[in-house]
């Protein structure tokens, strides 16, 4: 029975002791006064740019007066900022530019409201970019695969792919054919291919890629701008001074060396028609100037045909102390017979054949870039 009162005596007493213990926490709690949050932040949109960035919210709790931004090591960094009365819908916006600028990086802030009796808001976290040289420095301008001049005079771009989602577009600069200067921003190219239809391709056209880094951006970055390659096979022999090895004796005033560069193969009558000894046959055709020359074209026959094929033909360029070989064919069977060779620079060039020659038209050509 004594051991029975003494084990109540012991829980009694431990149970009054705990009690008194938790009374002290509650009186604690009730001397330090209940903890009253405010609305947060409901959400944020960041908009980054070239070292500066702008931050949109939307904070909805009217009780909320000041707003503390951190950011940085340990939240190193903060701004303090005032918010006034506005409608809970209302964008606010904080930017950082001019002396609050923010370098090239990665950024986590920290959100906190406060109303005017110090209570304050739980902590919203938000992340954001800001762009710089290094982003600048990858930006790689879209390339140029093919580039033609047609009849009409009008460019043919070909465009590789595009090598990123954050192009936005290429910018062209040229001089259209009324003598103006043009800007033109091209979103996208169908089939990526474009024709510039009023460029004057003599006076050249430049471009430049632009990119956004985040759809979001406030800032455009551009590549440097960058002359297009643009080509044309221009005929450089037509119309210039010919010289020749013979001329058919029956008509030699209608049969001169004149006739092969006059831009007519259409026709029988304008040629030039060598004599009929047998041996080598040529043609010099003086071009007025250095051409970078690639390629050539000839037509030999009689009536209206391409026909009596030169078997044997070479062409060769003049360098400045000799003729030298950079085209030639053996047992040619074709009337119209040409080909392209490595690219030299001459002045003048001279067609062989080893038979008698009927040459409709002969074209040289070089490729002229602009």
């Amino acid at each position: 029975m004594k051991n029975r009162l003494l084990f109540f005596s012991i829980v009694t007493t431990i149970l009054l002791s705990s009690c008194a213990k938790m009374n002290d926490k509650h009186d604690d709690f009730l001397a330090r006064g209940e903890t009253v949050y405010i609305g947060k932040v409901d959400s944020v949109r960041a908009l980054p740019g070239r070292e500066r960035l702008l931050l949109k919210y939307w904070l909805s709790d009217p009780r909320a007066k000041t707003l503390t931004l951190t950011w940085g090591t340990n939240n190193a960094n903060s701004r303090v900022l005032t918010i006034d009365p506005h409608n809970p819908s209302d964008e606010l916006e904080v930017s950082f530019e001019g002396e609050n600028a923010l370098s090239e990086g990665n950024y986590t802030f920290n959100w906190v409201s406060m109303d005017d009796h110090g209570n304050k808001s739980m902590v919203l976290e938000t992340l954001a970019s800001v762009y710089g040289p290094l982003y600048q420095e990858k930006l790689l301008n879209r390339r140029v695969t093919e580039t033609n001049i047609n009849d009409g005079g009008d460019i043919l771009v070909t465009w590789a792919g595009s090598s990123s989602e954050e192009e936005i577009g290429v910018e062209l600069f040229y001089t259209n054919r009324s003598g103006e200067p043009v800007t033109e921003f091209y979103t996208s190219f169908l089939n990526n291919q474009l024709t510039m239809d009023d460029a004057d391709y003599t006076k050249g056209v430049s471009y430049r890629t632009l990119y956004k880094p985040d759809p979001n951006a406030i800032d455009t970055f551009y590549t440097d701008i960058i002359s297009m390659d643009i080509t044309k096979i221009v005929n450089v022999s037509v119309g210039k001074p010919v010289t020749v090895g013979s001329v058919h004796q029956d008509n030699p005033a209608s049969f001169g060396g004149e006739n092969a560069v006059d831009g007519n193969y259409a026709t029988s009558a304008p040629r030039w028609i060598s004599g009929d000894a047998d041996g080598t046959h040529w043609i010099e055709i003086d071009l007025q100037g250095e051409y970078a020359v690639n390629g050539f074209m000839s037509w030999n026959g009689n009536g209206n045909y391409t026909s009596y094929p030169l078997s044997d033909i070479t062409l060769s360029v003049w360098d400045g102390t000799d003729w030298v070989r950079v085209f030639s064919v053996t047992g040619n069977t074709e009337g119209i017979v040409g080909g392209n060779f490595n690219s030299v620079t001459t002045e003048k060039v001279k067609f062989e054949s080893a038979s008698k020659t009927r040459i409709y038209e002969i074209e040289i050509y070089s490729i002229i870039r602009y």
